[in-house]
């Protein structure tokens, strides 16, 4: 029995990691990031106009602007519904985010409406939901999972991923705030987190790291998923009464955080209690009115912690601070 060159015997030990079998997508491509599996699919399907939500972030607009797309900006209602000509032409492609998880029936709305082939829907927030049949959803498992890079396709459009490999340096860069938070805390390592995330902002496709890859098939999907629905239903039933968001938790399967909307944001205020709250997305007030929706909910809402490593006793805490200030 002959070995490959690329096997070795012996020697010290590896990372390694069980696969759990638990990995819900195991037909996406991989890529490094969100925006690098969105840049790959705009080429290999030659896209050249596309319609995009005003509130979004600024890196997934950056294949756009690299590949020369011609991009048509909506606006989106309180219900997080898209401001859309009721049609749209043969050639142009819609984008749509499920934003923090909340929007399943938006989306369903959406492909009732639609062409599902010129549908392209972004679960960046929204994890732990399926894919719908449509051209192509994109997934980012680091914003619910302890991972540092990695972006996943779903689509039929294209047969293989056209990458690049990253570099060994890279990938250690990419993950050194994860191992300084374990070994010290979060402000210890969040110079080190921003550069990671100034990192992904290089949206030239590249491969998903082995390690990343690892990590995301060795764990519990399932139990991750309820604890973050049960802390996100905790903090609904203390808190809907003030909420001035109207949220439908009949269909919630995949919440990013809870998002608070009040007449002013309390971030600043909790992130000196060592509540770590993050802030979505600063980089679109160049795109909106004041007077729009999607100003008033950056400037005003509070993204309460929900995920799967705190229990009720962290949730209770949020809530007695929020309560606490108003």
């Amino acid at each position: 029995m002959l070995l490959s060159t690329n096997n070795e015997i012996g020697g010290y030990f590896e990372f390694d990691l069980p696969d759990l079998g638990q990995f819900p997508y195991p037909q996406a491509f991989k890529y490094n990031s969100a925006c690098s599996a969105f840049y790959d699919l705009l080429v290999q399907n030659n896209i050249k106009k596309i319609w995009m939500p005003n509130f979004i972030c600024d890196s997934i607009i950056e294949p756009l602007i690299l590949l020369n797309v011609s991009i048509q900006y909506y606006d989106i209602d309180s219900n997080f519904y898209p401001d859309l000509p009721d049609q749209i032409q043969i050639d142009e492609y819609m984008f749509y985010v499920n934003y923090f998880g909340l929007c399943t029936s938006v989306q369903k709305k959406i492909l009732a409406k639609y062409p599902a082939n010129q549908v392209i829907f972004d679960h960046s927030q929204a994890f732990f939901i399926p894919p719908f049949e449509c051209f192509a959803t994109i997934y980012s498992p680091r914003k619910f999972l302890p991972v540092a890079e990695g972006g996943l396709l779903v689509t039929e459009s294209i047969s293989k991923a056209n990458y690049s490999s990253s570099e060994i340096e890279w990938i250690l860069d990419q993950y050194q705030h994860t191992f300084i938070r374990k070994l010290s805390s979060a402000k210890e390592g969040y110079e080190k987190f921003k550069q990671s995330e100034i990192l992904l902002n290089d949206c030239i496709p590249r491969e998903m790291s082995k390690i990343t890859e690892e990590i995301l098939y060795s764990l519990d999907y399932s139990k991750l998923k309820d604890r973050r629905l049960e802390n996100f239903n905790y903090l609904h039933y203390a808190l809907s009464d003030i909420n001035h968001l109207k949220v439908d938790i009949s269909t919630l399967q995949s919440p990013l955080i809870y998002p608070l909307l009040l007449d002013r944001n309390y971030s600043e205020e909790l992130i000196k209690e060592n509540i770590f709250i993050p802030t979505y997305w600063l980089d679109c007030l160049k795109r909106v009115s004041r007077s729009s929706f999607e100003d008033e909910f950056v400037n005003n809402t509070t993204n309460l912690v929900c995920d799967h490593r705190y229990s009720n006793k962290e949730m209770q805490f949020q809530i007695y601070k929020i309560r606490e200030y108003l």
